[in-house]
């Protein structure tokens, strides 16, 4: 820095007339553009030139020529105060080096946000891939765990299922036993009833054909006593009866007595004067019902008839 001369003046106005130059083709530029984007009338036109009206300004704000660079290159932007700021530089020189200075630590700072902001993310990221494995991992021992309760539930239920069948089959066999135990008491009991029941109705016919028996038996005596006592009996005067297939008639004191003919019916002891009349029973009388007019059919030519 301390070898630095300060330019002449011819330098000065060349690099002035340059800037000057430079301007006015910007301007010439900006001016077409506008031209154009007037002339096709769209949208998109006219925000592309005042998007390029922006851009050149702020490219003639920061316009720096070649040999203002060399003669800006020795100076240092780095640190926020410079040594040389009050050597031959114009203030343009010097609000340049300054506004270098405040974009390159603006850069600085922008790149070191721009880090913390990747770190932050990735910092978010991995934070974010430990919750997803920690998350698939306990949902990994759920689903296991899950998958060992149901397995072990489906095996209580079926060894449930199971014992419950045999209970219920060991019940239906001792349930079956008890009936057929039942039966044979009851077929055992009904036939013993049957073969009572058989003997007590043999028994009593016994008893009836025996009671018969000796009811015939005494009869049979009794008529005997009684035509041995007949004999010795003695007889009335007036005695009626058959002798020989004959009817006996005894005549007592001019009076003839003598049986009627056992086949035929006694004598009638009352005569009713009035004649009997069958009850005399109501005709119903038969409601006609209304001839219904049949309706005659429409007549239809069919000659087919005639042949």
């Amino acid at each position: 820095h301390d070898s630095y001369e300060s330019p002449d003046l011819s330098e000065d106005e060349w690099e002035r007339e340059e800037l000057r130059r430079n301007v006015e083709n910007e301007e010439k530029t900006i001016q077409q553009d506008r031209r154009t984007a007037r002339n096709r009338g769209s949208y998109k036109a006219r925000a592309s030139s005042a998007k390029s009206q922006d851009r050149v300004k702020f490219q003639r704000k920061n316009r720096i020529t070649a040999h203002q660079k060399d003669r800006l290159a020795d100076y240092d932007t780095t640190s926020g105060h410079s040594e040389n700021m009050d050597t031959g530089l114009s203030p343009w020189e010097q609000w340049l080096i300054q506004k270098t200075k405040e974009e390159r630590v603006k850069k600085q700072q922008m790149k070191k946000h721009k880090v913390e902001v990747r770190e932050q993310k990735e910092q978010k990221a991995k934070e974010r891939q430990q919750k997803e494995e920690k998350a698939e991992e306990k949902r990994s021992e759920w689903l296991k765990q899950k998958n060992y309760e149901e397995s072990l539930r489906k095996k209580l239920e079926k060894q449930r299922i199971q014992t419950e069948t045999e209970i219920k089959a060991q019940q239906n066999m001792i349930t079956k036993m008890k009936a057929e135990r039942k039966f044979e008491e009851w077929k055992e009991k009904k036939e013993m009833m049957e073969r009572e029941k058989k003997e007590q109705e043999l028994q009593k016919k016994r008893d009836i054909e025996l009671a018969e028996k000796c009811k015939k038996i005494k009869a049979q005596q009794k008529y005997e006593e009684w035509l041995r006592s007949a004999k010795d009996r003695p007889k009335s005067s007036q005695s009626f009866g058959y002798s020989g297939g004959k009817l006996t008639e005894v005549h007592v004191q001019h009076s003839t007595w003598s049986y009627h003919d056992t086949g035929a019916y006694p004598a009638p002891t009352f005569y009713n004067p009035i004649p009997w009349h069958p009850i005399p029973i109501p005709k119903t009388q038969k409601t006609e019902r209304p001839k219904s007019r049949t309706r005659s059919k429409k007549y239809v030519w069919n000659p087919q008839k005639y042949f």
